[in-house]
């Protein structure tokens, strides 16, 4: 299994799926937590590089996976409907 560099804290288990086998799962949260730590990126920033540098050099067999986290809540009005 692969690894992503520097985000070993970010790391919450293994996975299985279909075209990587088993891998090592990220929690994307914490990744851009770090990033925003160590490297001192806000919070966009973060999530730039993550998109274009990260999640695009990780690919195919035996790559990591990224859980996506890091998305707002939901909120629901009175009747049930989504607004944000």
């Amino acid at each position: 299994m692969r690894t992503a560099d520097g985000f070993d804290e970010a790391i919450v288990g293994s996975i299985t799926s279909y075209g990587r086998g088993e891998t090592v799962l990220y929690s994307t949260q914490k990744i851009l937590e770090i990033m925003m730590e160590r490297d001192g990126m806000t919070a966009e920033d973060a999530m730039e590089f993550f998109n274009f540098n990260v999640i695009g050099s990780y690919n195919g067999d035996g790559m990591p996976a990224f859980l996506n986290d890091h998305v707002e809540p939901l909120e629901f009005d009175d009747n049930g409907i989504i607004f944000n």
